[in-house]
C-alpha cells in the first residue's frame, strides 16, 4: 500500500543501493515469491484528527482514504483517492482530492500513472505520463504527457511502487530494521522522484480471533515512512506516516503525519479482489 501528501499523494515505495548487490534474476525470484502472496483488495480509511499544532491556524482535519490494488498477469493495477478537509480558525474549510490511477508492469521496469488533483471541486492540477527504467533498481526516464509534455531522468537506484513494497516486506523479513530507497509513484509535482526511509519499528504478530476479517489475520510490522525531496535542502523530511503493514500488503491502521497536523486512518471496510490464474 502507499501514502501521499494531501494534494498529491498518500499510502507508497522506493529502490536501494542494496538492489544493486544482487543479480537481477534472483531478485526476480525472490520478489516474485512474495508477491505471489499479496492480497488484492479495496480498502477504505476513515481519517480524523489526531493533533494540531498551536501554531498551524488549523481548527480541524479529517478526510477519507479509498485504495484498491488489482493483479493481473502482466501488471498491477492501484487506484488511490485522498480527500482531505482543512478547517481553518476563522472556520473556513477547503476541500482536496487527490484521485491517483497507477499500472507498474511485473517486471518492475514501466509504471504508467495518472493523478489529478481537485480543490473543493474543480480540478487543479493533472499530472500523467509514463517512467520506463532500463531495469529494476536502474536508472530510467519519465515521459511526461500532462501538465505539458516534458522528459525527466531517473537516478539508478529507482524503483516503481509495488517493487519497493516487496523490497520493504523481503528486508523486513530478513531482519532488517532500516531501508533507504528511491521511488518514482507519479505522485510528486513535476514528475520528480522521492527519496524514502523506511524504519521496521516492531513486527506485529496476527491479531486473535476478535478480528473476524480474515484478510487481516496474518503477521506484520509497525513500520515508520518518511519522505525526503531529492534536491539537496536542510535535510528534513516533506512527510512521514506510521502504519501496521500485514505481510500481504494490508494497512490495518495509520498515523498520517504533516508536520502541523497528524490523522489517524481507521479501516472501515475491505473487500478481497480476484486474482488471476496465469
Amino acid at each position: 500500500m502507499q501514502l501521499s501528501q494531501p494534494t498529491r499523494k498518500t499510502i507508497a515505495g522506493a529502490g536501494a543501493a542494496w538492489l544493486l548487490l544482487l543479480p537481477g534474476a534472483a531478485i526476480a525470484e525472490s520478489l516474485e515469491q512474495i508477491a505471489r502472496r499479496q492480497a488484492p483488495h479495496k480498502a477504505i480509511y476513515a481519517l480524523a484528527t489526531d493533533r494540531i499544532r498551536a501554531a498551524s491556524n488549523l481548527a480541524h482535519a479529517d478526510g477519507a482514504i479509498y485504495y484498491e490494488i488489482r493483479e493481473t498477469c502482466t501488471d498491477w493495477r492501484m487506484r488511490q483517492r485522498f480527500r482531505l478537509r482543512l478547517t481553518r480558525n476563522e472556520r473556513e474549510a477547503v476541500e482536496t482530492e487527490t484521485d491517483s490511477v497507477l499500472v507498474e508492469a511485473r517486471d518492475g521496469r514501466s509504471l504508467t500513472f495518472t493523478v489529478v488533483t481537485k480543490a473543493d471541486g474543480t480540478i487543479t492540477d493533472r499530472l500523467s505520463g509514463i517512467a520506463r527504467l532500463s531495469r529494476v533498481g536502474g536508472s530510467g526516464v519519465v515521459e511526461l504527457r500532462e501538465p505539458e509534455p516534458a522528459r525527466i531522468l531517473l537516478p539508478a537506484g529507482t524503483v516503481f511502487p509495488t517493487w519497493h513494497y516487496l523490497n520493504v516486506v523481503r528486508e523486513a523479513e530478513r531482519g532488517r530494521r532500516t531501508i533507504w530507497s528511491t521511488i518514482f509513484d507519479g505522485s510528486e509535482e513535476r514528475g520528480r522522484h522521492s527519496g524514502i526511509n523506511v524504519v521496521v519499528l516492531k513486527q506485529s504478530p496476527p491479531p486473535g480471533r476478535a478480528e473476524g476479517r480474515r484478510l487481516l489475520q496474518r503477521p506484520g510490522w509497525l513500520m515508520r515512512v518518511t519522505y525526503f525531496a531529492p534536491e539537496p535542502g536542510d535535510g528534513r523530511p516533506t512527510y512521514s506516516f506510521r502504519v501496521h503493514m500485514t505481510d500481504t500488503g494490508i494497512a490495518r491502521d495509520m498515523l498520517l503525519d504533516y508536520g502541523s497536523f497528524t490523522l489517524t486512518g481507521t479501516l472501515k471496510a475491505l473487500e478481497p479482489l480476484d486474482r488471476p490464474s496465469c
